[in-house]
């Protein structure tokens, strides 16, 4: 008898089940497969078949599978183990970061066996005698008991809905009031909209105008299939190139994907983005593409998995798509060095590596195309495209005057206003300052559960202290709790103190704020009208201004000064960023520094971003830090500093008798030694891909304490978007 080997989307390894006793079918590897966990049914894909022992009836019993054909061929399946060993976590924690969407809603039914004897059922139970019912609303509990007794009979099937949709139902009547009759007006030409809310945007009336006429009966929700995003296709000419190179770097965005199409056409090939918004851009260039990414909804990605197995010429997908049961004839990975490939949560694993190592897996080469190439991928035969030309204009905040906004930065802004044109002001945070401080005793607001100063945000009469990582929040003190004072400095320009100082000094420019929290409407600067954006990084995710001349960075060094070997490398990319921000114009990039020698600086006034990266690598090999070695950080906290330090003591002696000099860095507080509400401790693992393997092997428990792997850490700080 064979055993299913089943991987749930659970931190867990793969667990045996008895396949289901009324679906004996032969070819069930890779199929998903409905199996009781815990009170509760779950979904999971077969990963192994294994000759039954002895003490099999032990085992639960699966109770069906969902589809007809396999959702994983066996390449999948052992792509997903190797991943799971290259990141040290559980099969189970990668299946679930790559198939967040596994398991869909399912319709239960429920009834006891017909030969069995009614009086087994428990006290609640008794309709399942009946005949078939619906098993939500029964006691999980009760109803595991049942199975475990084997009287239970279920049927599982996958739970299709469809979506909901706001449609007119009848013509309007003429007791309609003028803006009822424009919000129907507008839906009938829209034929149909997902909310009502979406309704009242698009005919600019309140969302109450267009609940009475749902109320009234001319419109209403009705279900709809799911449709499929339309795009409007766009042309460019190929660039044709000498040959196909693993790396695509520099050029304009336009450039890199003209390249790109000249040797991608044909298939299948897989393109991986980073984020959303930037496969959008690519988008309209590859309008024959599937596509696959986290802002889908789960059925849709569902359907869009079932499509890409019977075949697709090219497959546009964030991470979700390294698992699709495609031969791809190539993988890119567009922008390979972007932080957003990093997983947050689960197995923490770096997108670009596990995509190399599924590429190794197929036999099938991988190719990365960036404006400026990561460190990592450096080594590479490459293909460099002109890199953008930018005007770069250098504030030296030792010799300027004004803050946060000097008498240049202004201006330049000037000059923007009279010319009707449009400007961004980049910060690195949002609210109104970093910190605030008192002036006489240099107290400052500090967070209770991090080990970082509150953000000021200036709202209200006293204005709002604020945690961006733990929530925090309290009101900002009209004198200071330790001298009394009432004179205040706050310190580093966020979001709002720049637009304070732009209504200061140019009230007539029209100014805009977008942060990954709080966005304008940008309507009138996308048609053209003057203006200024103020925002952090999340504007390099937004629409194009079309009538950008001026980038501003008021204070540049708040983008490089982190605890972090990284940071130089991600600051220069920001810059060639801000240098290609607008597809044709080449807005001037001001930058208020303290540094402006910076190699990054350099780079930028030489247009020269090999030089930078030949003096980074240079650093970095000097010290033996990636790519010249392999880095995994674990990291281990408790509410109670003692038992974090024990803890990560005891790892590191654990360690340190297998590790050779320079392969273990710390134990050490994190750069941030607190954060909600648990200290934090580091210990660097630092070595070859071999060493680490055999560092990471058998790595002893911790107790007490939480410890998470890191491989490849991306940023050592820890933080949420400031």
């Amino acid at each position: 008898m064979w055993l299913l080997k089943v991987a749930l989307p659970l931190p867990l390894e793969p667990m045996s089940y008895l396949p289901p006793h009324t679906d004996g079918r032969a070819e069930v590897l890779g199929c998903r497969v409905v199996v009781p966990w815990r009170g509760e049914l779950r979904v999971g894909v077969v990963v192994e078949l294994e000759e039954g022992q002895h003490k099999s009836f032990a085992l639960r019993e699966a109770i069906a599978y969902l589809d007809e054909r396999p959702w994983l061929r066996p390449a999948e399946i052992e792509y997903l183990a190797q991943a799971a060993r290259d990141s040290f976590c559980m099969v189970g924690t990668l299946l679930n970061d790559l198939l967040p969407f596994l398991e869909p809603p399912l319709l239960h039914r429920v009834r006891l066996l017909p030969q069995a004897d009614p009086a087994v059922l428990p006290r609640g139970l008794e309709a399942l005698a009946e005949g078939w019912q619906e098993a939500q609303g029964f006691d999980p509990k009760l109803l595991d008991f049942l199975r475990e007794a084997g009287v239970l009979q279920e049927e599982v099937a996958e739970r299709r809905t469809l979506a909901r949709a706001l449609v007119t139902l009848r013509e309007p009547s003429e007791k309609l009031s003028e803006k009822a009759k424009a919000a129907w007006y507008a839906l009938r030409d829209l034929q149909q909209v997902e909310s009502m809310a979406a309704l009242a945007r698009a005919a600019g009336v309140g969302v109450g105008v267009v609940k009475g006429l749902v109320d009234k009966g001319y419109i209403g929700f009705v279900g709809v299939e799911p449709t499929t995003e339309t795009v409007v296709a766009r042309s460019l000419e190929p660039l044709e190139l000498p040959a196909i190179p693993v790396r695509l770097e520099g050029g304009r965005l336009l450039e890199r994907i003209r390249a790109l199409l000249a040797w991608v056409q044909s298939g299948p090939v897989l393109l991986l983005f980073p984020e959303v918004a930037l496969l959008r851009r690519f988008q309209p260039y590859f309008p024959e593409a599937l596509v696959l990414h986290g802002e889908m909804k789960a059925e849709e990605r569902r359907r869009v998995w079932g499509q890409a197995s019977q075949g697709a010429r090219w497959v546009l997908a964030t991470y979700q798509g390294l698992l699709l049961p495609l031969s791809w004839e190539r993988m890119v990975v567009i922008e390979e060095a972007a932080e957003a490939y990093k997983l947050p949560g689960g197995s923490r694993a770096f997108v670009p590596r596990l995509a190399r190592l599924r590429a190794q897996g197929l036999g099938v080469p991988i190719h990365y195309c960036s404006s400026v190439n990561s460190a990592e991928v450096w080594d590479e035969p490459a293909h460099l495209l002109p890199p953008p030309q930018p005007r770069l204009y250098l504030l030296d905040l030792r010799r300027e005057r004004g803050w946060p906004l000097s008498g240049a930065a202004i201006a330049l802004l000037q000059q923007v206003q009279e010319k009707n044109r449009q400007a961004v002001v980049l910060s690195a945070r949002r609210g109104y300052s970093a910190v605030l401080r008192c002036k006489q005793c240099d107290w400052k607001a500090m967070c209770p559960n991090c080990a970082l100063p509150l953000r000021y945000h200036k709202s209200g009469r006293l204005g709002l202290l604020q945690c961006h990582q733990c929530g925090h929040e309290e009101k900002a003190p009209d004198l200071c709790p330790s001298c009394q004072s009432d004179i205040f400095d706050p310190k580093g320009p966020g979001v709002e103190w720049l637009l304070e100082a732009l209504a200061q000094h140019l009230p007539a420019l029209p100014r805009y704020s977008y942060t990954a929290e709080a966005k304008d409407d940008l309507r009138k600067l996308l048609a053209g009208e003057p203006g200024v954006l103020v925002g952090t990084t999340a504007i390099l995710r937004g629409p194009v201004l079309p009538e950008l001349a001026l980038v501003l960075l008021p204070y540049a060094d708040g983008f490089i000064l982190e605890s972090d070997f990284r940071a130089a490398e991600r600051y220069h990319r920001l810059l060639w960023q801000l240098a290609d921000l607008h597809p044709k114009r080449r807005p001037l990039l001001a930058l208020q520094t303290f540094e402006p020698a910076h190699p990054a600086h350099r780079a930028l006034e030489h247009t020269d971003p090999q030089g930078f990266m030949n003096l980074e690598l240079a650093l970095r090999h000097t010290l033996g830090y990636p790519p010249a070695s392999r880095m995994v950080k674990l990291e281990v906290a408790h509410p109670k500093e003692p038992v974090a330090r024990d803890a990560i003591l005891q790892l590191a002696a654990a360690l340190k008798p297998k590790a050779e000099p320079g392969e273990l860095l710390g134990p050490a507080p994190a750069p941030v030694a607190r954060l909600r509400g648990q200290y934090v401790f580091h210990l660097l693992l630092k070595s070859s891909e071999a060493r680490i393997q055999a560092l990471m092997e058998n790595l002893p428990p911790v107790r007490g304490a939480r410890l998470r792997i890191d491989p490849d850490p991306q940023r050592f700080v820890g933080l949420l978007e400031d």
